[in-house]
């Protein structure tokens, strides 16, 4: 068993409304969850957001802007 410890500093907090691209069209969702991934072997960090309780929008293939009210 390997042990892993890390530090990660998300740029999105939860709540947060994020605005994306998504079969053409612009969406805007509201952050419900954060999922972390890191890869033991090469250390890469990777931010997964739930969406809207259900969407998973992964930040490593997707371009996110969180728009300003």
């Amino acid at each position: 068993m390997q042990m892993l410890k890390f530090k990660a500093k998300c740029p999105y907090e939860i709540g947060d409304r994020v605005r994306f691209e998504k079969g053409g069209e612009m969406q805007v969702m509201e952050i419900t969850d954060i999922i972390t991934q890191i890869s033991a072997k090469t250390g890469h960090i990777k931010f997964i957001l739930e969406l809207g309780g259900w969407y998973k929008l992964d930040t490593d293939l997707h371009a996110v802007d969180v728009p300003r009210t």
